[in-house]
């Protein structure tokens, strides 16, 4: 121990470190109240595992420590501490506590550590704390923490541990005084009944040194008593446990007493509810028959045969959930409502000041409102049962029975049925009981029920007595019902309404006269007020009239295929004697369209009856009578047709009415049978391959459809449906026709596919009339696109000039039978590659070819992918390569590898202008040079010569030809302008080579990339003159008149190169045209054109100056004159 500290010293056990984190742990009274008697070298001695502290801060590795890779988890840290959290309890105010405190290296390498800790009056730390202290791995440094308490309560306080990686805290704790209340570990209910309260008390005592503030709380089905409050140290409390189930099985809770000093204890809680013998004597109760306005009772019994006291409510549902469901459902409305009357509150009254004192008025009623509703008992209430004692809940004794008395008084003459359950305690579920009673109406009957009449003729009247007796206990009231038909109109009852007492009687007087003949039966309908259903009354007879028959009994038509007309015939006699008109009808024939037939249905293979049958809102008319009206003399006859085009599905059971013209309606009728049936069809190939087919090139192939049935049958195929949407298209040319009974047709079917692969295309066959589903059609088909061989597979140009297009031809050829649609791409960016045509369209069976052209802009190995596209097919991947060599110096005009001039004149400059680019990817820094010269001899003026002497050809000092700049730099894509010039003094021929080195990119040394061999011709211009001298002779006499003479000089040019002659005469000579006119004084005259006159006058010279080249040819003319005497 330190020195000037005297106290207690807790040396430590340091137990394994924890490999998963800690769970909480719930502790249960007596773990809690043996943790409050540990002392603190006790409670360091139970710590069962070692904690890593939690980490506050990570720090760089990097500039704390030298070793940057440790072994230890990131998310760790790098030292184990013990104890994880420093706890001093029961201790003594103002004596000294230590507790020991180990860090651990975990790490492979030495770690640096440092402890500190804030001043506190209470805590010291003694050790080597606020410097770091390098602990070797596996090796620990202890450290101790003094405490000095004042008094005896909780204190808080912290050490913060500083590594090369990370900073945590460990957390001091001083436990002061605690309370300490003695509940059990676990409370054991046992076996209770369900939905009863059975109650456990606990006498529990504070066994600390310290008042106890404490709040206990549990979960249902359990429940305590107090919830909260104080208990002093040695006092005792009352503890109540309830345990309420509402359900059967186990149960299991936890009591949690929680301590104002943070602590909590958890008591297990545990019980089991199951059913007690509580029963209803039986589930049903049937009351006996009363007559409305009257009440009648039965008993039902509530047998307790358990030993406890049992409540019970009579419910109107079977489960709590159903009754919170309704009150929800209440209080949903209720809130609906409210805000309903809010906004229309808030809209009338905007400038309200007390709008708000208002609403909060109103959202107080309506809250009072759903808390009555919260609070209902939903306890059974109803106007036709009710149920004895009513009471909000009753009780039965152990051992004992209730009896329940049911009243029920019915209002109508009906049956009631009500379900209504016993809620009792001791029985999870709710008994349900079943009230059934019959309510009675007034007993009002017939002394007989049917009168007959017998024969009576037409429009006599006929008188009769009905009688009305009450055999019931009430009085009754009855009320005759207006007849409804043509005959019952015809009769009359008084009095036609009336009460009648118990056991008394009412005579009704009838009487009758009607026009219409025949045999009739009416029945006549009395209301009487709350009986089940109304008295009836019934008069038969028959009324003579005219006489007249069919021969034969009946129309049968048999069996009729749907669609398919049939007709049959019979003859209407009038036996009377006198001539009847009559009309002719069928009641039950339909009064919409005439029905359809089959002819009809494939000449409009687009009515709507092929999808949605042929009935339409209104039944067809099916049958065609002829005549349908006439009449017919005093024992004469009339023959009639009838024609059933039947559109209706199954069996046919009317009459052929005849109505008589002034007699009656319906004066005799011909029964008619029939049915009507639908052939089956069926295919013989349901599945139709087409196998592969083109895309968007039809195909056919025929459908095989069988009538099996004796009867004729129609059919179509329907149109495809979202034939835009699908990926195969059909049609059949010819969709509908008949079939005649045990026969076939063939239906071709045309099929095109419009996307590749595999295809199941469903067309429908419907048969006219049929309800069934359409006849399924399998279409199975493969789409197929172009079929295109590509070839060459691959291409290399092998070594190719660079910045030249090199081509290659690449052949697609088309070997199927629909046009092929294609593009083609260069796989890399910013290729070096092109393809013309780079999309197109390559016929059925035809070859397209494509040029794939090859651009480089450097030297080297160049390679690429052509990827070509076929429109519904695979792509095709052609590799293409090549090799650059050459320079990417380029010239817009022609100049390597040779440059040939024209033939050119001596002494004049002969200047080639032109434009050089870097097309390449480098920097070039040119050098031109002529071979076989100096760079000294290159500077002088090209065309000096060494040796003047013309006995010999002269050798140049310098080169003809020179190109300006002689240097230069190009970067990449860069254009500069040159200009080769060259001059001779001397007519030669001239074969010059130029040299062009580069340095190419960051090379050091150069290399040539270019060579120019520049010819060249410098002539000498020369003309041939016809004549040296030109003679004008004139012979003048005085009395002569001057004329201009003319003398031709031809002029030729012997040179290569065309020439142009400027001709300088005077005066008085003149240059004329081949005419003889005058030459304008600019005029200028090519010397390979034709000879040239002059005139002169006097004598005088001339000269030529030959344009082509710096040269005067001079020629003289003279003239002489002499005058005559005469």
């Amino acid at each position: 121990m330190a020195s000037g500290f005297q106290g207690t010293e807790v040396k430590p056990h340091v137990p394994k470190l924890a490999r998963e984190a800690e769970k909480p742990v719930m502790l249960t009274p007596s773990a809690f109240q043996k943790q409050m008697s540990l002392t603190t070298k006790q409670r360091l001695a139970s710590i069962p595992q070692i904690n890593l502290p939690q980490i506050v801060q990570h720090r760089d590795m990097s500039e704390t420590s030298n070793h940057k890779v440790s072994a230890v988890d990131p998310d760790q840290t790098l030292f184990h501490v013990f104890p994880s959290e420093v706890v001093f309890q029961n201790y003594v105010p103002h004596e000294v506590c230590e507790m020991p405190l180990v860090l651990r290296n975990r790490d492979m390498v030495p770690r640096l550590v440092k402890v500190t800790m804030e001043s506190s009056p209470y805590f010291q730390l003694v050790g080597p704390s606020g410097a770091y202290r390098k602990v070797p791995p596996g090796m620990c440094s202890n450290l101790r923490v003094v405490f000095t308490p004042g008094e005896n309560k909780d204190y808080f306080h912290c050490l913060v541990c500083t590594t090369e990686r990370e900073e945590f805290i460990v957390p001091i704790r001083a436990i002061g005084a605690r309370a300490v209340l003695d509940f059990p570990d676990q409370l054991d209910f046992s076996v209770c009944p369900v939905k009863y309260s059975t109650e456990k008390t606990l006498m529990v005592r504070n066994l600390g040194n310290r008042e106890a503030r404490y709040q206990i709380s549990t979960q249902s089905p359990f429940s305590v008593t107090p919830t909260m409050g104080t208990l002093g140290i040695g006092d005792i409390l009352q503890v109540t446990v309830e345990f309420h189930p509402l359900q059967t099985g186990d149960h299991s809770g936890s009591l949690v007493v929680h301590y104002d000093t943070g602590e909590d204890t958890h008591t297990s809680l545990h019980g089991s509810a199951v059913n007690v013998h509580i029963r209803l004597d039986r589930n049903s109760v049937t009351v006996e028959k009363t007559y409305i306005t009257l009440s009648n009772h039965s008993t039902v019994t509530i047998l307790n045969h358990s030993n406890v006291t049992a409540r019970f409510q009579w419910k109107a549902f079977a489960t709590q959930e159903e009754e919170d469901q309704l009150k929800q459902r209440f209080c949903h409305r209720l809130c609906q409502e409210e805000n309903a009357q809010a906004d229309n509150f808030l809209e009338w009254s905007r400038a309200d000041t007390t709008r708000g004192e208002r609403l909060s008025l109103l959202s107080h009623i309506y809250q009072n409102e759903r808390a009555k509703v919260q609070g209902d008992p939903m306890l059974f209430f109803d106007d036709i049962f009710t149920i004895k004692p009513v009471v909000s809940e009753g009780e039965i004794w152990p051992n004992f029975s209730a009896e329940i008395s049911v009243t029920f008084r019915p209002r109508e003459a009906r049956v009631y049925e009500r379900a209504v359950y016993c809620d009792i305690s001791g029985h999870e579920t709710r008994l349900p009981l079943r009230l059934i009673g019959e309510g009675l109406g007034p007993r009002l009957r017939f002394l007989f029920e049917e009168l007959d009449i017998g024969k009576v003729s037409v429009i006599s009247l006929h008188r009769y007595k009905a009688v009305l007796v009450n055999k019931g206990p009430i009085e009754g009231l009855f009320s005759l019902l207006p007849p409804t038909t043509a005959v019952g109109s015809c009769f009359t009852f008084l009095p036609q309404q009336g009460i009648i007492l118990p056991d008394g009687l009412q005579a009704i007087n009838i009487s009758f006269r009607t026009t219409i003949p025949g045999e009739f039966k009416e029945e006549f309908q009395f209301s009487v007020p709350q009986a089940p259903k109304p008295l009836t009354f019934t008069i038969r007879g028959y009324v003579i009239g005219p006489t007249f028959h069919f021969n034969v009994r009946a129309l049968h038509f048999g069996d009729v295929s749907f669609g398919f007309p049939r007709t049959l015939s019979c003859r209407l006699t009038n036996t009377s004697l006198m001539p009847m008109a009559f009309t002719l009808h069928i009641p039950g024939d339909g009064s919409g369209e005439p029905s359809l037939t089959s002819s009809d249905q494939t000449s409009r293979n687009t009515h709507p009856s092929w999808r949605k049958g042929a009935q339409g809102l209104t039944r067809p008319m099916e049958f065609t009578i002829t005549p349908c009206r006439g009449t017919i003399c005093s024992q004469a006859f009339q023959d009639i047709q009838v024609t059933l085009c039947s559109n209706t599905v199954g069996p046919y059971q009317m009459e052929l009415v005849v109505d008589v013209v002034g007699v009656g309606k319906k004066v005799s009728a011909l029964p008619i049978t029939a049915r009507c049936v639908v052939p089956a069809l069926r295919a013989l190939n349901p599945i139709m391959t087409f196998g592969r087919c083109y895309l968007n090139i039809p195909y056919q192939k025929m459908l095989r459809l069988v009538n099996d049935s004796d009867f004729p049958g129609c059919y179509r195929v329907l149109p495809q449906e979202h034939k835009e949407e699908d990926a195969v298209w059909y049609f059949a040319p010819q969709p509908c026709g008949t079939i005649k009974a045990h026969s076939l047709v063939e239906i071709p079917f045309i099929l095109k596919t419009k996307l590749l692969g595999e295809h199941d295309t469903i067309a429908d066959v419907v048969v006219f009339g049929s309800e069934d589903s359409p006849l399924k059609i399998h279409l199975e088909s493969i789409g197929q696109g172009p079929v295109v061989y590509v070839y060459p597979t691959e291409i290399n140009l092998g070594t190719i000039p660079v910045v030249e297009d090199i081509s290659e031809t690449l052949h697609l050829s088309n070997q199927s039978i629909i046009p092929a649609v294609f593009w083609a791409e260069m796989a890399g960016t910013s290729s070096h590659w092109r393809i013309e045509p780079s999309k197109g369209v390559i016929p059925p069976e035809s070859e397209v070819s494509l040029t794939v052209t090859a651009n480089l802009d450097d030297t080297g190995k160049f390679e690429d992918k052509v990827k070509l596209f076929i429109e519904n097919s695979e792509v095709n991947i052609i590799p293409v390569q090549a090799v650059g060599i050459g320079t990417t110096i380029v010239t817009d005009k022609p100049f390597s590898p040779e440059l040939n001039f024209k033939p050119h004149f001596s002494l004049t400059p002969c200047c080639y202008q032109f434009k050089i680019t870097n097309k390449g990817r480098h920097t070039h820094q040119l050098f031109w040079t002529t071979e076989g010269f100096s760079i000294v001899q290159q500077r002088r003026a090209p065309g000096t010569t060494k040796d003047k002497s013309t006995s010999q050809v002269p050798k140049p000092a310098s080169p003809v030809f020179k190109l300006q700049p002689p240097q230069m730099e190009l970067v990449p894509g860069q254009t500069k302008d040159m200009v080769l010039e060259g001059f001779s003094s001397t007519p030669q021929k001239v074969k010059e080579r130029l040299l062009c080195h580069a340095m190419v990119g960051r090379e050091k040394r150069k290399k040539q990339i270019m060579q120019v061999d520049v010819n060249c011709e410098f002539v000498f211009p020369l003309v041939q003159i016809s004549s040296r001298e030109i003679v004008f002779r004139v012979e003048k006499r005085p009395s002569d008149v001057l004329t201009l003479l003319y003398k031709p000089l031809s002029l030729k040019n012997n040179c290569c190169l065309p020439l142009s002659i400027v001709l300088d005469l005077k005066k008085p000579f003149l240059i004329c045209d081949v005419d003889q006119h005058p030459l304008p004084k600019d005029a200028q005259v090519n010397s390979q054109g034709p000879s040239c006159w002059w005139g002169l006058k006097r004598e005088g010279c001339g000269g030529a100056l030959l344009l082509g080249g710096p040269r005067v040819e001079k020629f003289f003319l003279s003239s002489q004159q002499w005058t005559g005497l005469n």
